[in-house]
């Protein structure tokens, strides 16, 4: 009988281990490094868009909460769905500021396009598995995260005021 609780409590231990987020990230981190070394390419050299990041506040924002905010305030995190079995929905960024997080934006992981890997696909260089496990990587990698981080801090600071010329216009 002690023998059939201990090895049930060994088979949950690892099934949770092993379907777990942390045991998901490693996994696409280890195959998605070794396809990058076998095509000669570093991370640091795969570009992408913020083109969809979907924005929760209007552009640029005032508000105090937000605007004031430093940017070592501003934090992305991969967003999973499930806990066991995780699927990589996208990366959120917030803001913790006035100890309250403000979701700022949202990048979508179907709808982010890494033109690199978009190419070895339709080259037939990595297949469809490996096209979505390395554009999880890159959208969960630091310097994706911290380059996101940047984009949104940039564009919520942004200032679109329309100056006004005093200055005549000629030929008028």
């Amino acid at each position: 009988m002690l023998i059939l609780v201990i090895l049930s409590s060994f088979l949950t231990l690892t099934s949770v281990v092993l379907f777990s987020r942390s045991f998901f990230q490693f996994l696409i981190k280890r195959r998605s490094e070794k396809k990058f070394t076998k095509l000669h390419t570093m991370i640091n050299d795969v570009h992408f868009s913020f083109e969809e990041l979907t924005y929760f506040v209007s552009l640029p924002n005032r508000n105090p909460d937000i605007f004031n905010a430093k940017i070592n305030h501003f934090h992305a995190k991969p967003v999973f769905r499930s806990f066991i079995f995780p699927v990589h929905e996208g990366l959120m960024i917030t803001v913790n500021e006035s100890d309250q997080v403000l979701n700022i934006a949202f990048m979508d992981w179907k709808h982010f396009r890494i033109p690199l890997l978009e190419r070895w696909r339709h080259e037939q260089k990595i297949n469809e598995k490996e096209y979505e496990e390395m554009r999880s990587y890159v959208l969960m990698h630091k310097r994706t995260r911290k380059a996101f981080i940047e984009e949104a801090y940039r564009q919520i600071r942004r200032d679109d005021r329309i100056l006004i010329v005093d200055e005549p216009i000629e030929g008028v």
